[in-house]
């Protein structure tokens, strides 16, 4: 969208930089925030050079230097990717706060009467047991201060768009997250075994196509603010997905299933985003996706 200007962080991650060349590849103008490792990272080098015009990028060092580099900044919407997620480790703890709240803080604190809309990406495991804001671990934590952070945001300033969007897992063509669908392609590739926790493990996954057609549908039409969920009908059982796989691939994934408990399904107490819908056919293009990577 030609004179539409973005603000966007966590690009050097893996949704982050799907959306970034879409939204490039569609001329919107982006201004994207880096810490100052990123400066090197081969994929943003190449996108800089192919749209010199459109791509302007905000590499910082610390916090005040962010907060000097983005006070008289302009933009239209702001999209916040940027996320810490691992295993809690108590050394961890900074970077979680630092990542997952202190940083989106800073950006809130200085644009929020200046863009039209603030778009944040969370996880379902901030709703453990269908509870408002019930976290499942540090990482979903440090996610839920921030919304709370956010509310306040969105009540103090009525006229700028504030969304929270959640999703439980996505899934998307060359990705090399620590997910279980490109870990069983990179296992089959290395003719490695898949350890898997249960043969009961079932999984609701979008593709990342579904991620950037949310925030399409929130730029394009009047949606209250508020907190959403993008997910399929009906979750993918991993076993029944290997067993087909395996009757279309000319050797066998190497898969070892544990006997851990699952939990029963959680119910969705978010409303789903109006206008939404997932794409048809995901396990088609999970096994399409699988069969072109792991040749």
């Amino acid at each position: 969208m030609k004179n539409t200007t973005l603000l966007l962080t966590g690009t050097s991650g893996f949704i982050g930089y799907k959306f970034l060349s879409f939204a490039l590849l569609n001329n919107f103008s982006i201004i994207d925030i880096l810490r100052e490792k990123n400066k090197k990272n081969k994929k943003l080098e190449k996108l800089r050079k192919t749209y010199p015009k459109t791509y302007k990028n905000i590499f910082f060092s610390s916090s005040s230097d962010l907060s000097n580099k983005i006070r008289d900044i302009k933009t239209d919407y702001f999209i916040n990717f940027a996320t810490l997620y691992s295993n809690h480790a108590h050394g961890q703890i900074c970077d979680f706060i630092n990542s997952n709240i202190l940083f989106p803080t800073l950006i809130y604190d200085s644009i929020n009467k200046k863009a039209k809309m603030m778009i944040n990406f969370g996880s379902m495991m901030q709703h453990s047991n269908n509870k408002e804001l019930t976290s499942k671990n540090l990482y979903s934590a440090t996610k839920n201060a921030f919304e709370m952070i956010s509310n306040y945001y969105s009540i103090k300033n009525q006229k700028t768009k504030f969304y929270n969007i959640k999703f439980y897992e996505s899934f998307g063509e060359n990705d090399t997250r620590k997910k279980i669908i490109p870990t069983i392609i990179d296992n089959y590739k290395k003719n490695r075994t898949t350890k898997i926790l249960s043969k009961a493990l079932s999984l609701n996954i979008i593709h990342t196509d579904d991620i950037i057609n949310s925030i399409m549908i929130l730029i394009n039409n009047n949606i209250k603010s508020g907190s959403y969920c993008i997910k399929n009908k009906n979750n993918i059982g991993i076993h029944k997905l290997i067993n087909v796989l395996n009757r279309k691939l000319d050797k066998k994934i190497k898969v070892k299933y544990g006997n851990k408990h699952i939990q029963p399904k959680y119910r969705n107490i978010l409303k789903i985003l109006p206008k939404w819908k997932p794409i048809k056919n995901l396990e088609d293009k999970i096994i399409k996706t699988f069969k072109n990577e792991a040749s």
